[in-house]
């Protein structure tokens, strides 16, 4: 356990970088999910976490980031309740926005351990 828990924290524009390798990480396909697995145990149970990835296709923009859709979007989340949305909706998963205008929900996840 880590000696710091938080009531709540923010992530925007984070966790899709994870793994990739640009800010002089290791390479690892599964490094968003592990930096939230991570996360959640710096979270107090019952606490919240405020989340903004981009959403649309799922995709891969090599070596910048993730674009979080149908199949990877519900795996970043898998450990987490969703509280809340703001800005989601599942027309979001048909968008393939060229870069720099993807879109950013906000989704509110609750540690429920």
């Amino acid at each position: 356990m880590n000696p710091r828990q938080f009531d709540a924290a923010f992530s925007i524009s984070s966790f899709e970088h994870d793994g990739l390798g640009r800010y002089g990480d290791s390479l690892n396909p599964s490094g968003d999910f592990e930096a939230m697995r991570k996360t959640k145990k710096m979270i107090r149970g019952g606490s919240i976490l405020f989340l903004a990835v981009p959403v649309g296709k799922d995709t891969l923009v090599w070596d910048e980031h993730r674009v979080y859709g149908r199949i990877r979007l519900p795996l970043l989340l898998k450990d987490w309740h969703v509280l809340d949305t703001f800005g989601f909706n599942d027309g979001l998963f048909e968008l393939d926005l060229e870069p720099p205008n993807y879109f950013q929900p906000v989704f509110v996840l609750e540690n429920r351990t």
